[in-house]
C-alpha cells in the first residue's frame, strides 16, 4: 500500500478529534471519511471508519468500517467511474481498482459511498487544483533561521472560479532522529505529555496556511515563495512540499485552527471545523504540489 500524502497525515490528526465527538450517553456512531487527491498523481486510498465516545481512544482498526460500496465519479463527459475495493489485509480501508488511474488536473470528482449494513450514503464533491512547477530554488543548504531563507519561485496553480491560491508548506524529515532536532523540535517534544509524541510523530510538521496574496507576482507571471522557518523542526536533509490547496482543505485547515486554541472563542463556543462531506465527518478534497530538498544546516554552538 502506498505511503499516505504528507497533507493527509496532518489532516488524519486533525480528524482525531472530531472522531472523538459521541458522548458516553449511548449517542449512536457515526461514520468518518478521509480521503484525498493529489493532482496528477495516483489516487489515493479512502478510509472509512466511525466515531467513538469521548472517553475512548480512537483506534482506526477497531472502528474501521468495512464491506462499503466505494467509487469516484469524474464529471467530464469522457470520465469512466473509477471504482475502490476493500483492501483484504487492511479492514476500512479501500484501494482504487486500478492503480494507474490517476487524479486529472482540473477535474470535479464525486465521492459516493455506500454503507449495506445501514443504507447510510456518504457524499462530496473536490475540484483538483491544476498542477504547476517549480522554476527556481535559491537555495539547497541553508543554516537555520538565519536571514539567507530558501526563496522558491514556482508557476501559479488554478482553480476554477478562484481568483487567488493558498498553500501550505509541508515538511518532512529524511533524517528524523532525536539528536537531529532544532530548538523549535525540541521544545515541541520536551511540551508533550510522555507517550503523546513521539520522533515519528514530529517527522512530518505543517505550516500555517499562506495566502498567495502576500508574495508579490513576478513580471513573468510566476510567484516567489519564502519558507517558514516555523516548519523545521530537524536538521539534516528535508524533503519541503508546497501544496495549493482546492476550496476543501482550505476551509478544513483554516476551521481547524480555531478548534487548536487561534481563536478568542470560550471553549462552549468553538464551533465545528469545516467538513466537506455529507453524511459523515471527516474530509474530502484535493491539492497540488511541488518539492524541494532543503539540507538545514547547524547555527553555531548548537
Amino acid at each position: 500500500m502506498r505511503r499516505p500524502s504528507n497533507i493527509l497525515v496532518l489532516t488524519l490528526l486533525g480528524l482525531v478529534a472530531a472522531c472523538d465527538s459521541t458522548d458516553p450517553g449511548g449517542l449512536p456512531p457515526e461514520y468518518v471519511v478521509e480521503a484525498i487527491l493529489v493532482s496528477d498523481e495516483p489516487l489515493p486510498p479512502i478510509r472509512l471508519s466511525r466515531t467513538t465516545g469521548v472517553t475512548e481512544s480512537y483506534d482506526f482498526s477497531r472502528l474501521a468500517v468495512r464491506d462499503a460500496t466505494v467509487a469516484l465519479h469524474p464529471t467530464k463527459a469522457d470520465g469512466s467511474m473509477e471504482e475502490y475495493r476493500e483492501d483484504p489485509e487492511q479492514p476500512g480501508i479501500y484501494l482504487p481498482a486500478s492503480p494507474a488511474a490517476r487524479a486529472q488536473p482540473l477535474e470535479t470528482y464525486r465521492l459516493e459511498v455506500l454503507i449495506p449494513e445501514t443504507g447510510a450514503s456518504i457524499t462530496g464533491t473536490t475540484v483538483v487544483p491544476d498542477t504547476f512547477g517549480v522554476v527556481n530554488a535559491t537555495l539547497q543548504r541553508a543554516v537555520y533561521q538565519t536571514n539567507e531563507q530558501l526563496e522558491v519561485t514556482v508557476t501559479r496553480s488554478s482553480v476554477p472560479g478562484r481568483s487567488q491560491n493558498y498553500y501550505i508548506f509541508v515538511t518532512e524529515s529524511l533524517d528524523p532522529r532525536e539528536d537531529q532536532l532544532t530548538p523549535i523540535g525540541a521544545s515541541i517534544l520536551d511540551a508533550m505529555p510522555a507517550g503523546v509524541d513521539t520522533i515519528e510523530d514530529l517527522r512530518v510538521r505543517g505550516s500555517p496556511l499562506l495566502n498567495e496574496n502576500n508574495y508579490a507576482v513576478n513580471s513573468d507571471g510566476t510567484l516567489t515563495i519564502r519558507y517558514p522557518w516555523i516548519g523545521t523542526v530537524f536538521f539534516g536533509p528535508n524533503r519541503i512540499s508546497i501544496n495549493a490547496l482546492d476550496d476543501n482543505l482550505y476551509d478544513f485547515f483554516r476551521s481547524q485552527s480555531v478548534q487548536q486554541g487561534g481563536s478568542t472563542f470560550a471553549p462552549g463556543e468553538i464551533p465545528n471545523p469545516l467538513e466537506p462531506v455529507r453524511g459523515a465527518h471527516g474530509v474530502f478534497g484535493s491539492y497540488a504540489r511541488v518539492t524541494v530538498e532543503l539540507e538545514v544546516l547547524r547555527p553555531g554552538g548548537l
